[in-house]
């Protein structure tokens, strides 16, 4: 809308000159100002301005404003932390194949589920920002009145307000009363969960998703404060046992001690994403799902970084080398006979597992393979790795 009315209080803007990105101004303020390198420019001169209107700076030289992109937003932005750069976001969010949906049933299946996407580990707000407009189709009802309104007062009141133990749901703070004869349903059909430990961390990231676009996305967020198990836990108590989660995203120091409380939420085929800056940590996460024998299936280790469009996929497996899985048969061959023979002495019959039934795998010997599919020099970066959860002899429906 501010190509319409023109830029208000609480935008930002970009300012160019002669095709060069001169800077982002903070959000604008009658009585602030921006300095740049060709000068300063008080804010009260933009204001009411158009896209692509000319200012003058304080020596003279003409400016044009711009509205940011998403991607000149986070990169010229304030920050507490590292954001998860445009690219890399782009790419995580891409991996998740959301298809957002205006429409809350469907003539075959029924009521369809909303989709709820857990992120844990709110950091910078990037991705949270890439992750609440790519569902924001599925809660297109807002009317217009709401969904195009300046950047609120209340929203910053909000960011301030965020302490360990809020749990309140943003979209329903910030929907005010409507009339009976407006259709609109007040839950949403799609909202991102955004967890994190630090209650200085979810404010900033509330303030960088709330100064995009006048907050247009904002309603689409649940800002947590707190532990993500714990409120994963909270959740399961008063939902009931049954999952509740679309996907969920781990960018956490030490994600594999909470993966089994994730996954216990986590629908059938849903997708669990673990971004972590080192490769050993994804090795342990690897290890830590085999181990508890959790329902989840590797689909694949991108590792991403500076000039690697799209990232590079690495080939991560669980493998016994082939001398010491000629060792292990040769040892469960040797333990399987003794027990034969011992039962046949004792007058009993030998047991093997039934149809059906799976045997404990021997776990002695395990290692992991871990190397690039093309033997590039390795650059700085992150890992990505994705799962999707396998259904289970107790799924007896698709959630």
């Amino acid at each position: 809308m501010t190509h319409v009315h023109g830029f208000a209080d609480g935008d930002c803007v970009v300012l160019r000159h002669k095709g060069d990105v001169i800077g982002m101004t903070r959000p604008l303020s009658a009585q602030a100002r921006t300095s740049t390198r060709l000068g300063n420019i008080d804010h009260k001169n933009i204001i009411g301005k158009k896209i692509r209107d000319v200012v003058v700076s304080s020596k003279g030289k003409e400016l044009r404003v711009h509205a940011p992109t998403i991607d000149e937003y986070i990169v010229m932005g304030p920050r507490l932390v590292t954001p998860i750069y445009p690219a890399d976001a782009n790419l995580i969010t891409s991996l998740l194949d959301l298809h957002p949906d205006s429409g809350s049933f469907d003539s075959t299946s029924g009521a369809i589920p909303p989709i709820e996407i857990l992120e844990a580990g709110t950091g910078h707000g990037s991705l949270t920002l890439h992750l609440t407009r790519a569902i924001h189709a599925a809660n297109v009802g807002i009317p217009s009145a709401i969904n195009h309104t300046k950047v609120p007062t209340g929203l910053w009141q909000y960011a301030r307000s965020l302490a360990a133990g809020s749990f309140s749901r943003l979209f329903v703070m910030r929907t005010p009363a409507l009339n009976a004869d407006q259709s609109f349903e007040a839950t949403p059909r799609a909202i991102i969960h955004s967890v994190d430990v630090s209650s200085k961390h979810s404010q900033h990231a509330a303030k960088v998703v709330g100064g995009f676009r006048r907050g247009m996305y904002m309603r689409n967020v649940n800002f947590v404060v707190g532990n993500v198990s714990e409120w994963i836990k909270q959740q399961m108590h008063a939902r009931g046992p049954k999952p509740f989660l679309s996907h969920v995203l781990l960018d956490l120091p030490s994600s594999h001690t909470h993966v089994e409380t994730a996954e216990s939420a986590l629908r059938v085929d849903g997708k669990l994403l673990v971004f972590n800056p080192s490769i050993t940590q994804i090795n342990t996460m690897i290890q830590c799902i085999r181990t508890k024998r959790l329902p989840l299936q590797l689909e694949r280790v991108i590792e991403v970084g500076p000039a690697m469009t799209g990232g590079r996929i690495w080939d991560v497996r669980c493998v016994i080398p082939r001398a010491m899985a000629r060792e292990v048969d040769r040892d469960t061959t040797f333990a399987r006979q003794t027990d034969t023979d011992q039962a046949i002495k004792d007058g009993k019959q030998a047991s093997h597992p039934e149809a059906g039934e799976e045997e404990p795998q021997n776990q002695r010997g395990l290692e992991i393979v871990c190397r690039p599919k093309v033997g590039e020099r390795l650059r700085g970066g992150g890992f990505i790795a994705l799962w999707s959860k396998n259904r289970t002899c107790k799924d007896s429906r698709v959630y």
